[in-house]
């Protein structure tokens, strides 16, 4: 080779010349025949610029291995691949070092947290304070003036009357229809319908939005017949408190309480007895001299006594459930009282000692005995003590 033939080779994006062999392939100049690949073919196309690649139009066969090839974006250079179950398991190992990691961090803070932990308190300020208790007032006072204006009485229902009609009771506690509902005085609603209707025990009031009040009374249930001074009889209850006059005729219907009297009784009132009275016939002073019709009894025993020991066996009988069967309480000589059950039993009380249980052993004597017999009953304690004596009449 020439020196030009030199240069020539040696220019930059000049090539040797190739020989080829007889089926066309080029020959390297040591004889190897070169490899025919795509990325060669590249790097030479790059190297020529302004060449085109020559087309290949045979049909190739391109050989693949014989491991498929499975591309790890995030596997570096160099590093064995792994199958999908191990890495799982590695994901699962760095979690559970991870939670192991942030249950010590939590083990150290809570030991090293101090047991108790300091506040600094905030300032006190009056003025504050005394501008939210005004707010709160100002907000209750405006809705409760809201409720009074908006909700009125309409309706008034009447519960547990049978002495007295709906309408009565209504008009005695002094509701009217238009009121606040809200600003109702119940207590003096109350004491109106006590004061004005004398059967009525107790008295309870209640208010249902938007617009009813609800009153629910309890009436006496048994009421006694007591005599006054000028001989007209009245009707009081066990509590001692006077219901209504009745004449002689109605007086016969109840229970009668003889050996006291009634000092101008006024209905719905507490009653009062008569201080000194007229004796009756045959009547025993407590020492047990008898006292001649028309003298006064000692002062000794006033009509106050005999009134509150009449009131407590009132009080006994009905705790017995047996008020409807006695005829008469006789309260004239403390020391030997006496009732009638019914026209049967003329029963001997005593004196005004251990009275619940006398009634009592009454009651349950009277029980024991036949309908038809007839007789005194002894429960005084005096005679047999603590065990009741029957005596049948002659």
């Amino acid at each position: 080779m020439n020196t030009k033939d030199k240069k020539r080779a040696a220019a930059p994006g000049r090539r040797p010349a190739e020989r080829t062999d007889a089926a066309g392939h080029c020959a390297a100049p040591g004889g190897e025949r070169p490899r025919a690949d795509a990325r060669q073919n590249a790097e030479s196309t790059r190297r020529q610029p302004g060449s085109r690649p020559a087309r290949d139009t045979e049909p190739r066969q391109i050989e693949s291995s014989a491991e498929e090839v499975v591309f790890h974006p995030n596997r570096q250079p160099g590093q064995t691949p792994r199958d999908p179950q191990s890495a799982r398991r590695a994901a699962q190992r760095r979690r559970s070092a991870q939670r192991a990691r942030e249950r010590k961090e939590q083990e150290k803070r809570r030991r090293h947290r101090p047991a108790v932990s300091y506040t600094q308190p905030r300032p006190f300020h009056l003025n504050t304070l005394l501008l939210q208790i005004a707010v709160v007032l100002a907000v209750v006072a405006a809705i409760t003036m809201g409720l009074s204006v908006f909700f009125k009485v309409k309706n008034v229902v009447v519960y547990g009357n049978r002495a007295y009609g709906a309408w009565t009771v209504q008009e005695a506690s002094g509701i009217e229809a238009g009121d606040r509902l809200l600003s109702l005085n119940n207590a003096r609603a109350c004491g109106k319908i006590k004061t004005a209707l004398p059967y009525v025990d107790t008295v309870r009031i209640g208010i249902k939005l938007p617009d009813t009040v609800n009153i629910y009374i309890e009436e006496f249930d048994v009421a006694y017949a007591i005599q006054t001074g000028d001989g007209t009889w009245w009707l009081m209850t066990s509590q001692g408190k006077a219901v209504e006059q009745i004449d002689g005729g109605t007086a016969g219907s109840y229970t009668k309480v003889l050996g006291v009297t009634l000092d101008n009784p006024v209905e719905g009132e507490p009653v009062k007895a008569v201080i000194t009275q007229d004796a009756p016939a045959s009547t025993q002073t407590e020492e047990g001299a008898t006292v001649p019709a028309g003298e006064t009894i000692p002062v000794t025993v006033t009509g106050t006594d005999r009134l509150n020991a009449a009131l407590h066996i009132l009080s006994c009988l009905e705790n017995n459930d047996i008020v409807g069967e006695v005829a008469s309480v006789d309260v004239s000589s403390l020391s030997n009282i006496e009732l009638w059950y019914g026209q049967r039993f003329q029963v001997k009380l005593g004196d005004t000692g251990d009275m619940e249980k006398k009634i009592t052993y009454m009651n349950r004597a009277i029980s024991q005995l036949n309908d038809y017999e007839m007789g005194v009953l002894d429960v005084s304690f005096t005679t047999w003590p603590d065990q009741p004596g029957y005596t049948p009449f002659e």
